[in-house]
C-alpha cells in the first residue's frame, strides 16, 4: 500500500471551459444533489483530460458515458477515452476524505481508476493516485487513499499497456494466431482491457506458466475482470505439460487456447520488462 504524503501529487488548473460545461450539465439535473454530483463530476473529467493529454495520450470525451446526457442523468460517472486503449475513470475526492467511491455502473470496462483531489476553491484538481481495475476486490464500494499507486506511475502503467496492445495488433505470428483465436465480441470489449488483464496475470505471477495457462485462457476466452470478480480457476489437473508439470485445464475453454495463453504471456512478458528496464 501507497502512503500518498509520500508521493508526488499533481495539480492541474481548471479552465473557464471546464466550469461553463460543468455549469451546463449541471443545470441539466433533476435535484440539487445530482447537480453537485455531475459539477464535480465534469470538473474531475476536464482535470484528467488535461493531465493524460500533458502525458501526450490523446483523449475522446465526445464518446464518453459522462458526456451522454441519458447516462450523467442516471449515474455517477466521470470517464475519459484515450481512443484505441480504453477507458479511465476519475474519482473526486473532497476536502477530509480518505477514500473514493466506485459506483456499481463503472466497476467494469475501465483501466484505472484515478483519484481527483478538490479543495473548497475549486480552483484546481490535484493527481492523488491511481488503482488498477485487476487490483480492486469486492468491497463496499469505496477504496482507501491509502490503496492507490503513486500518480507518478500512471504514465509508465498505460506505455506497458500500449505496448502490449501494440504487439497484438502486430503481425507477428503468436499476435496472429491470438486474433484468429480470440472471438471478435470479445476484441471489441477493448484490447487495451484484454492487455491490462494480462499485464495484471504477469505483475502477479511473473514466471508462473500454470497460472499463465489457466488465467491466462481464461482471458482470451473473453473472461474479463470487474471489481469484486475474482478469475476463479475452475480447475482440473488433467495433464502434464512438455516437462512434467501439472497443467490445469479450464473448465470450458480449450487446451489449445490455454497453450496460446501461456506462449502469448511469455512474449509479453519480454515486451514489459524490456520497458521496465
Amino acid at each position: 500500500m501507497n502512503n500518498i504524503t509520500e508521493s508526488l501529487i499533481f495539480r492541474v488548473p481548471l479552465s473557464p471551459e471546464s466550469y461553463a460545461i460543468a455549469e451546463q450539465f449541471a443545470k441539466q439535473q433533476l435535484s440539487q444533489q445530482r447537480a453537485k454530483e455531475v459539477y464535480l463530476n465534469t470538473l474531475a473529467v476536464y482535470i484528467g483530460r488535461d493531465f493524460l493529454d500533458g502525458l501526450d495520450f490523446d483523449t475522446n470525451l465526445e464518446n464518453a458515458d459522462c458526456f451522454n446526457p441519458l447516462w450523467r442523468m442516471a449515474e455517477d460517472v466521470a470517464d475519459v477515452i484515450i481512443p484505441d486503449l480504453g477507458v479511465i475513470e476519475f474519482r473526486r475526492v473532497l476536502p477530509g476524505e480518505i477514500s473514493f467511491l466506485i459506483p456499481e455502473f463503472v466497476r467494469e470496462n475501465r483501466l484505472v481508476y484515478v483519484a481527483v483531489g478538490f479543495d473548497e476553491s475549486l480552483d484546481f484538481g490535484d493527481i492523488l493516485g491511481f488503482i488498477c481495475l485487476s487490483d480492486l476486490t469486492e468491497s463496499d464500494g469505496y477504496v482507501s487513499l491509502e490503496m492507490l499507486q503513486p500518480a507518478e506511475n500512471l504514465l509508465d502503467y498505460l506505455m506497458q499497456l500500449e505496448a502490449g496492445r501494440d504487439f497484438l495488433l502486430s503481425d507477428d505470428p503468436l499476435a496472429v494466431e491470438f486474433r484468429n483465436v480470440v472471438e471478435a465480441e470479445t476484441q471489441e470489449k477493448s484490447l487495451g482491457l484484454m492487455a491490462a488483464a494480462l499485464e495484471a496475470i504477469y505483475r502477479q505471477s511473473p514466471d508462473d506458466g500454470g497460472n499463465w495457462r489457466g488465467k491466462g485462457g481464461k482471458v482470451l476466452a473473453g473472461d474479463l475482470p470487474a471489481v469484486g470478480k475474482v478469475m476463479e480457476e475452475g480447475m482440473a489437473i488433467s495433464t502434464r505439460d512438455e516437462v512434467g508439470e501439472p497443467v490445469a485445464e479450464i473448465k470450458s475453454v480449450s487446451r489449445t487456447t490455454q497453450k496460446l495463453a501461456k506462449k502469448l504471456l511469455g512474449k509479453l512478458a519480454e515486451i514489459w520488462h524490456e520497458e521496465e528496464t
